[in-house]
């Protein structure tokens, strides 16, 4: 026979199966939750840094996978998942005598990347 679905208790019939029947657990207390007062950082995505980039039409340094003495400037036009990135205005900058060579419009392919960053406009252009 099966248990019944309804228990009668005090003069009243009770579903067996309600939250009050059950005994509380920790993770279920009935107090209410207090929120702590420490500020958290919020992790940033690297998307989300390249979108600000991209919003902001901010200048950035890419740095070159196994071409530590190569960089290139730009500002980021577009990029997709696998962070290949479209840079307009584009300067492949040489570190070691610090010269800037003009490429105009590139496509830079996101294995190629090891570091990106924010950086002032050459001369102060911006």
């Amino acid at each position: 026979m099966a248990a019944p679905a309804s228990a009668f208790v005090g003069g009243k019939h009770r579903k067996a199966n309600r939250i009050e029947d059950r005994p509380v657990r920790h993770s279920e207390s009935i107090h209410p939750a207090t929120m702590s007062t420490k500020v958290q950082k919020l992790m940033t995505q690297p998307i989300n840094l390249m979108f600000r980039f991209l919003q902001n039409k901010s200048r950035i340094q890419v740095w070159l996978y196994e071409q530590v003495n190569t960089r290139i400037e730009g500002r980021i036009m577009g990029f997709d998942e696998y962070m290949n990135l479209v840079l307009d205005d584009a300067e492949e900058l040489d570190v070691k005598n610090l010269k800037r060579t003009p490429l105009g419009r590139i496509l830079l392919k996101g294995d190629t990347i090891t570091l990106m960053m924010a950086v002032d406009a050459p001369n102060g252009s911006n």
